[in-house]
């Protein structure tokens, strides 16, 4: 009987120390597993679940071959072999999670033996690596990145050094020979403009090589945009019909990164290229854009404001939609292996990023993709560049009541129609817009009036305009397209339906439309 306390007191110090052993296996932040020799597994701690995705009560008791390995990969035969002849194995694997990813490991296999020696099972401890090899590639990617730069400034240094002579004698020989037939001087004129072509071509691989840090200046994207166009039309092949569409008049200036720019246009218009290997249509637009703040809600990096909305569409190949989330992953590719580094949409997402814009994306299998990124504009404009009028679009001095909770909106716009030679009034709120075209609707032509605006029901706004002159006309304005369904309801009040982003030509046609 005097036994009995001793034995209790050695049965709650096991219990302990088995909670003990439990606690601190579940808190480990690598993956640990144990499998029977025959490949029954036992035991899933949580950050095995975590890491591969599998809850251990789905896994306990299945074959780990059924759920991680696979039983004819030479590396899991090695791994194997090796640990039950000595006991342990490392190294690393790739292996696929519950949800298709495909993950790095650093693995550890040890060799669990009964007190006779006899092999029972294995216990496998396994480290996450992934991010850490990322990171590896992208530094041995920068590594060869650069090697190449430096060899690209030592090839466009020759060859500028054979363009040089050439160049200066397509200049020379006209003022040597005076009397040149037509015959020759069009093959001097052939020449000469082919140098030009080529000596181009090499300021562009001295720009690449260069890189550049992020060195912003006040820049006009329609020159950028002429340069991308002419490279493209010179390199790219002659199956690509390219064309280059400004929506606006005149493009707001950016600051911005001139080089980083050009990389990010180049990346998007040979990824177009790459997605139409039998030839199709590319076309790069461009157009000012105001966004309103509530339109940033839908767009995590997106803020209310004026932007450039710069857009590469193609006709090519398109990406299947479960793709779409993983084009910016770095190294992410779709081509075949050698034909691309996944590393150029990635960039891309990185300079817009860094200059305080966003990108939008959309594809349709089949049918071609369209990258279009805002990169905000800024107030200076160049004193060259005055704003077009377009004599069609401009106005007669009607007089435009803005309604829009958002000031830099109201003004924009005001700013906008009013270089079009139209008059504008603006109203905060549905309130004061009521009470301005209860005193001016003689006066006012067209209403612009934002859909969804704090405090505000647009369906008894519309009704109390009309309730004041039944002739009234409304363009509305609105950041969520459903808002266009909701407007037709109103009838022939509302005259026209403008979806945030809009462009000025959008604008000025909706206005013509509701005037006329």
């Amino acid at each position: 009987m005097r036994d009995i306390p001793v034995v209790s007191d050695r049965i709650e110090e096991l219990h302990y120390l088995c909670c003990k052993r439990s606690i601190l296996l579940e808190l480990v932040t690598d993956a640990i597993g144990l499998w029977s020799i025959e490949g029954k597994i036992k035991y899933w701690n949580r950050s095995a679940e975590r890491i591969y995705g599998w809850q251990s009560e789905s896994v306990v008791g299945k074959q780990i071959t059924d759920v991680l390995y696979d039983l004819d990969d030479p590396q899991y035969q090695i791994a194997i072999a090796q640990t039950l002849d000595r006991g342990e194995w490392c190294g690393e694997f790739q292996l696929i999670t519950r949800t298709g990813k495909s993950s790095t490991v650093a693995s550890h296999w040890y060799l669990m033996v009964a007190a006779d020696g006899t092999p029972q099972s294995i216990l496998t401890i396994d480290t996450d690596i992934t991010e850490h090899k990322l990171l590896e590639r992208q530094f041995l990617h920068a590594q060869r990145l650069e090697n190449l730069g430096t060899l690209a400034s030592g090839i466009a240094h020759d060859l500028n050094n054979i363009l040089t002579p050439i160049v200066a004698i397509t200049e020379l020989l006209p003022l040597k020979l005076k009397n040149l037939d037509e015959r020759t001087q069009k093959l001097l004129n052939t020449l000469s403009e082919n140098s030009k072509r080529g000596r181009e071509l090499i300021s562009q691989i001295l720009t690449f090589a260069r890189g550049g840090g992020n060195e912003h200046t006040i820049l006009q994207p329609q020159h950028l945009l002429a340069e991308v166009l002419q490279i493209t039309r010179q390199t790219f092949p002659r199956s690509i019909e390219i064309s280059l569409q400004v929506e606006s008049s005149h493009l707001w200036t950016l600051s911005a990164d001139a080089n980083q720019l050009h990389q990010v246009l180049l990346n998007l218009c040979i990824n177009a290229r790459d997605a139409m290997p039998d030839g199709g249509e590319l076309t790069i637009m461009a157009e000012n854009i105001v966004l309103s703040d509530r339109y940033s809600k839908l767009h995590p990096n997106a803020q209310g404001g004026a932007y450039v909305a710069i857009t590469v569409a193609d006709t090519g190949t398109g990406i299947p939609a479960e793709l779409l989330e993983r084009i910016f992953e770095p190294f992410f590719t779709t081509k075949p292996i050698g034909k691309g580094t996944g590393l150029g949409i990635s960039t891309v997402l990185t300079i817009v990023n860094n200059h305080q814009g966003f990108i939008d994306v959309s594809s349709q299998v089949g049918k071609g993709s369209q990258f279009r990124f805002y990169l905000p504009a800024i107030e200076q404009l160049e004193l060259d560049c005055e704003p077009a009028i377009q004599p069609k679009l401009t106005g007669k001095g009607e007089l435009i009541l803005i309604v829009d909770d958002e000031p830099s909106i109201r003004e924009i716009l005001g700013t906008t129609i009013e270089s079009y030679e139209y008059q504008s009034v603006t109203a905060r709120d549905s309130q004061q817009a009521i009470d301005l075209y209860t005193e001016h609707h003689l006066k006012i032509g067209t209403i612009l009036l934002d859909y969804m605006m704090p405090g505000g029901n647009p369906t008894q706004t519309i009704a109390q305009l009309h309730s004041i002159d039944p002739d009234v006309r409304i363009i509305v304005m609105s950041g969520l397209s459903a808002h266009e369904i909701a407007a037709q309801n109103h009838g022939n009040t509302i005259k026209a339906f403008l979806a945030k982003p809009f462009s000025t030509q959008d604008l000025l046609h909706a206005l013509k439309a509701a005037l006329n």
